[in-house]
């Protein structure tokens, strides 16, 4: 039976890299070939090692570090809560859609305990009777959590922060790409330093007027309020006027109308502003910020009347910091 189960082939998914993908073809491999020639401490220890080779895929693949010292268990906690994190946002801890994979990765932690006492990797003095059981136990635990986690491996590297970046500042996006990658990041799950990046970036890729990152990721944001959190708005704020190096840059039709509604649905608008006040005032201004400064000062005016009352002030003060800048030139 255990035989059959290692002759289906793993699922792969559409992003992962050819590198991490033969690491973990070469441990299947190894434990189909420990099948078959019944060499049962060989099984054991290679149903173990897939399991943390996989784990270790999902961590890399999802821009998270990992040492090769690192114990078993914590890699499989946090490869398991990484590709957990792909589930639908919202689902209580006692769903079946948690529950069941939460068994299976209890399952694939006991391959510790059995490696340890019948698989390879230790001189033992004493040979172990390795029964039926053992085996079987150990390869159902290891491919279990392997499938599972392979295919949920895919809408890990669909919201994978680091991919999604780094394609908001070079890559392509036809109509629903960022509504379906930003919805696979389940952004409210998200550490808050996160969700403010990623605001950040798509922030500035909506001011190098990118109308569909504009409508999916900006505009968005007055259409469900809960799914868009407070860290998240901020950076899309910060985005819109200030480029990649750091520069101030803004557009006067995009970024003051843009701030202006993301801002209307923050808690706390007069301290994103305070603080967006400070870096702007310590950057130096891009060339087309120089260029088009005078029109975003006026769009910035117009705005004011659409902000929340406790950010009318700052976003003011905004205004006048920069225009007492504009009369000397580039900074």
């Amino acid at each position: 039976m255990i035989s059959i189960l290692v002759q289906q082939p793993l699922p792969r998914a559409e992003w992962l890299q050819q590198e991490s993908w033969q690491a973990i073809a070469d441990h299947h491999g190894r434990l189909g070939s420990a099948i078959a020639a019944n060499d049962r401490p060989l099984v054991v220890g290679s149903a173990k090692e897939l399991v943390e080779c996989v784990a270790r895929v999902v961590l890399v693949s999802h821009g998270r570090v990992t040492g090769d010292k690192d114990e078993y268990d914590k890699v499989l906690g946090q490869a398991h809560a990484v590709v957990e994190h792909a589930a639908e946002y919202g689902l209580p801890s006692n769903d079946p859609l948690r529950q069941i994979p939460n068994a299976a990765k209890k399952m694939a932690s006991q391959l510790r305990e059995l490696r340890n006492r019948f698989g390879t990797g230790h001189g033992r003095p004493v040979v172990h009777e390795i029964t039926d059981e053992v085996v079987e136990a150990s390869v159902h635990a290891a491919l279990v959590w392997v499938r599972w986690a392979l295919a949920r491996l895919q809408a890990v590297l669909l919201g994978a922060i680091e991919p999604l970046v780094h394609d908001l500042r070079e890559g392509i996006f036809s109509k629903g790409d960022l509504a379906a990658r930003l919805a696979a990041a389940n952004i409210p799950g998200l550490d808050e330093p996160e969700q403010r990046r990623l605001g950040v970036a798509v922030g500035q890729r909506s001011a190098r007027e990118t109308f569909n990152v504009r409508i999916e990721g900006v505009r968005a944001c007055a259409d469900d309020l809960e799914h868009w959190p407070d860290a998240y708005r901020q950076g899309v704020v910060e985005g819109l006027f200030l480029n990649e190096d750091g520069q101030v840059e803004a557009r006067p039709s995009i970024s003051p109308d843009c701030a202006a509604e993301v801002l209307q649905h923050h808690s706390v608008p007069d301290r994103v502003l305070v603080e967006l006040r400070d870096v702007l005032g310590s950057a130096s201004w891009s060339v087309l910020f120089q260029q088009e400064h005078p029109a975003v000062f006026t769009a910035m005016r117009e705005e004011i009347r659409r902000l929340p009352a406790l950010g009318q002030r700052p976003w003011a003060d905004i205004i006048n910091d920069l225009e007492a800048y504009a009369p000397f030139g580039p900074r």
